[in-house]
């Protein structure tokens, strides 16, 4: 752009924006032959504010949204301006007792109860349970009713993502460590094979792994995807690494499934049926899922289960039991192994922590862990089918996809907690169990 010393903007633009305007506006106004109404928003489409247009100089008068409309624009300018109707619309009958009985202190239905026995929460008990679905069922009720029950499932982005899901990229570990494994076995074998072997067999799976995931499903872009798959890969290293195995005739196995159902189809050799149903001693439960790794000796006298962890190692990680409910899959491997294995072998169940320095963590007592975890379902389920659940220590977890159904003000929480605390007086003590 020329200064205007150089060349005066008039005669570059002989009718500037701003003139125009105001011409326009001054038009606009002399056509009218009544009355003019101007009317402006108080934010803008984005949401910030807008501030006043110069083009008029007249006082403006500021209308509440909450007031009444003289005329009713559409359906709920009519329901504003007649309460006596709206209170006889059923939904909005419906939103005023919820939001009374969400500040009373006593738990209603609007907070999670309902009767006893119901049909559609005795089949969600029924289910063939996972790991995740039975963690769910213990450390949050209400949403285990909500998710398995009521079939309540949070949106996914449609946007593509900058970071992948911590569960995602669990799931991404194993998926190198599965294809690894199955690349060593049965030649040179898992138990047998050097180092060198090892890592040549990861770095020969990780290429497809980074084709074949962006297929399925949404992942960062390209640079962070690849950095993403490296990092996993790092952990997938890590736990191949940590063998531990003293027998050369062991073999071992990746996301060896179990309770799987009569409509499973395998492709490899496993060491036993994956459709033989897992049942919780003394519960209603049944179990399904995947092993992340297993490892057995070659004359079926000992059999090793890890669960692998991407995450960060908790503070004092040796005393982690059941980690009051949030760490039940290597205590469920264990049980699978003792109902699926005919040998009846000596079973070893461990945690095996693959961030930073590896960390394996052994199950001191299997049978008493089991024999927990059953009183713990017991309880849950009592719980559950009598309708009588409250949030859970999960309930408002940050990883927790079915909090967004929790109404967001802390003032919430306070309110509810003498009746949620009754409500979980029984099931309590599991949660700080360790």
């Amino acid at each position: 752009m020329l200064p205007d010393h150089v060349l005066p903007s008039e005669i570059v633009d002989v009718d500037p924006i701003a003139q125009a305007d105001r011409r326009h506006f001054r038009i606009i106004l002399g056509a009218a032959t009544g009355a003019a109404i101007l009317s402006r928003g108080r934010r803008s489409s984005q949401g910030s504010r807008v501030g006043r247009s110069p083009l008029s100089n007249e006082r403006e008068r500021q209308l509440s949204r909450a007031r009444l409309p003289e005329h009713a624009w559409n359906e709920a300018d009519r329901i504003m301006a007649r309460p006596q109707d709206a209170v006889q619309i059923n939904r909005i009958m419906s939103a005023n007792v919820c939001w009374r009985n969400w500040h009373v202190g006593q738990l209603t239905r609007n907070d999670g109860k309902y009767g006893s026995d119901h049909p559609v929460v005795v089949r969600a008990i029924e289910r063939v349970q996972s790991a995740t679905s039975l963690k769910r069922m213990l450390r949050d009720p209400l949403g285990f009713v909500w998710r398995y029950a009521l079939g309540w499932n949070a949106p996914r982005d449609r946007e593509q993502p900058l970071t992948i899901a911590p569960d995602d990229f669990g799931k991404l570990v194993h998926e190198l460590l599965r294809r690894a494994v199955d690349s060593l076995e049965p030649d040179p074998g898992y138990a047998t094979a050097s180092e060198y072997e090892i890592e040549a067999a990861l770095a020969s799976v990780v290429p497809t792994v980074r084709e074949v995931w962006p297929i399925q499903g949404q992942v960062p872009p390209a640079l962070l995807w690849r950095n993403t798959v490296d990092f996993a890969a790092s952990l997938a290293l890590a736990g191949l690494l940590r063998k531990d195995i003293a027998d050369t005739e062991t073999r071992s196995w990746t996301e060896v499934p179990f309770g799987q159902g009569e409509a499973s189809t395998v492709e490899r050799k496993l060491p036993w049926d994956p459709t033989r149903p897992v049942v919780v001693p003394g519960t209603p439960v049944t179990l399904r899922g995947t092993i992340d790794r297993l490892d057995l000796r070659g004359d079926l006298t000992a059999v090793r289960v890890t669960d692998y962890k991407t995450g960060d190692a908790p503070q004092n990680p040796g005393r982690i039991v059941i980690g009051g409910g949030s760490e039940l899959q290597r205590a469920l491997y264990g049980l699978a192994c003792r109902q699926l294995l005919d040998s009846e072998p000596t079973i070893v169940a461990r945690l095996l922590y693959l961030r930073g320095e590896t960390i394996a963590l052994r199950l001191p007592d299997l049978d008493a862990t089991i024999e927990q975890i059953s009183a713990f379902i017991n309880i849950a389920v009592a719980m559950i089918r009598n309708g009588n659940v409250a949030l859970g220590r999960d309930s408002y977890d940050r990883y927790n996809d079915l909090r967004l159904a929790l109404p967001a003000s802390p003032g919430y929480q306070r309110r509810k907690l003498i009746a949620t605390n009754k409500a979980n007086e029984a099931i309590a003590r599991f949660w700080s169990a360790p």
